[in-house]
């Protein structure tokens, strides 16, 4: 059996749901995002706005990173051929919904030299009229026909509305002239600052209506996976709830009372860009009715920023800051205190080649980050993939030989025996009571004897051998 480890990556998804009576709140975290060996990889975000006449729209925003895309030279020109096709649905109509459009295209992407060149940004505006829409979204690479699909969901408000509602979040990183619009949860630290826009829309001004902002910063872990043989972490602990929504630190907030203004009305807000942390912006609309009585709708955009060539490893901090998992702690916290890259940079050519020839030493350094990229595309929560415990165990032994799951729990069996627990990697699912948790939180069952299968994991990463657990 092959030692190829198979995950759909399908997270993210748009939430909604009700509150009680005079109270409605839209949870948004952004993204889907699937991802399979070998085919292509697709992060998909929809979203309700208005265009320039005031119209309704959805707007699909499309990120297909280059790694699992075929690229041919052809005439002297490097490019990969996709087809995109979109398949629009008014639901409600009919039990499966109507089509209400299509859309078919091929594109040849052309890798760039500038800062998204290992990426293409693809955004399709579509003309709607109100309603609720699902989008069958369809990836194709031409050259080896393999698919990628993702199905997301939408509803775009009407502007006619008597009362006043809200539109979906659009978040856009900003920095050196250049505008990138965010597909995911997972925000990269790639630029200066961060816009969030969205529109209230609302036919009359005969009712008061107020706009309240507050971005808040909630306390979670954004550490690396701690060592396999430590002892278990507790329930309470960070590192088990992983995000602990309670305690919250309100970074800024801002009111706005619309007065005359009617119409779908553009919102603009701008931060410097946050550190690395997990953050949401929460937008409360209030109306007051005729009879003195308010009613609130409250939208979140929640996400995360993290290292800015995530999910790739591109400067060399984000090479430097994996090798935890290797180095003794004391030279990692040394290099870690470096400011100038290029100290970091020769203390990483040290580590490597301090017990290998420079032809291994460069073998295991494609393989080591290419499984800490290969950990982000699979294993990212509310932080990085390569810092969480599934990271931290794929990197170092990489893909199981085969995974049983059950609702609790996730086994990775790295031999056919069974009964040898040195080759048997327990994960518990973290049980985090709260509405706004949309993860799967698994940690790993630390026990003593992971200590020896680590540090032979790490021997075999030292001496330019595979690492292998069998």
């Amino acid at each position: 059996m092959s030692r190829a480890l198979v995950f759909f990556l399908l997270i993210f998804l748009l939430g909604t749901s009700g509150c009680g009576s005079g109270s409605e709140t839209v949870r948004d975290r952004g993204t889907s995002h699937v991802y399979q060996t070998g085919y292509p990889e697709v992060l998909a975000r929809v979203t309700s706005f208005f265009d320039v006449e005031d119209n309704p729209v959805v707007v699909l925003n499309l990120e297909l990173p280059h790694n699992n895309l075929v690229f041919r030279t052809i005439d002297g020109q490097r490019k990969a051929a996709v087809e995109l096709s979109v398949q629009y649905r008014k639901l409600g109509v009919t039990a499966e919904g109507d089509v209400t459009g299509t859309l078919r295209e091929n594109i040849d992407i052309i890798p760039s030299e500038g800062p998204e060149r290992f990426r293409t940004l693809i955004e399709r505006v579509r003309p709607v009229n109100p309603g609720t829409y699902q989008l069958e979204v369809r990836v194709r690479d031409r050259s080896s026909n393999k698919a990628s699909q993702v199905v997301l969901q939408v509803e775009v408000p009407d502007p006619e509305r008597p009362e006043p509602t809200l539109s979906d979040i659009r978040v856009a990183l900003l920095g050196e002239g250049e505008t990138r619009n965010i597909t995911s949860y997972l925000i990269p630290a790639s630029h200066d600052s961060l816009r969030f826009e969205l529109f209230v829309a609302r036919s009359d001004d005969s009712l008061p209506v107020e706009l309240r902002m507050r971005l808040i910063e909630f306390r979670s872990d954004t550490a690396p996976a701690r060592a396999m043989g430590h002892l278990p972490v507790s329930s309470g602990s960070i590192q088990f709830r992983g995000i602990d929504f309670s305690d919250q630190t309100e970074l800024a907030s801002q009111r706005r009372t619309l007065d005359t203004e009617t119409g779908p009305i553009l919102i603009e807000y701008s931060f410097p860009r946050p550190e690395a942390g997990n953050y949401r912006l929460e937008i409360t609309l209030e109306t007051t009715g005729p009879d003195g009585q308010t009613e609130e709708t409250v939208r979140f955009r929640d996400f995360a920023m993290v290292s800015p060539g995530f999910p790739d490893v591109r400067t060399v901090r984000e090479m430097a800051e994996p090798l935890v998992y290797l180095m003794r702690e004391r030279d990692f916290r040394n290099m870690m205190r470096m400011s100038d890259p290029d100290s970091i940079r020769r203390e990483i050519d040290r580590f490597w080649l301090r017990d290998m020839n420079p032809r291994q030493a460069r073998e295991q350094i494609e393989r080591f980050y290419t499984r800490v990229e290969e950990a982000n595309r699979l294993f990212s929560t509310f932080k990085e993939g390569w810092k969480t415990d599934m990271g931290l165990v794929y990197i170092l032994l990489g893909p199981p030989v085969y995974v049983e799951s059950s609702i609790d729990a996730m086994i990775w069996h790295y031999s056919h025996n069974r009964m040898d627990p040195r080759t048997v990697i327990i994960f518990e699912r973290a049980r985090v009571t709260s509405n706004s948790w949309p993860f799967q939180h698994y940690i790993l069952s630390r026990n003593r004897f992971y200590q020896s299968i680590e540090l032979e994991a790490i021997g075999n990463w030292t001496s330019g051998r595979m690492p292998m657990l069998n």
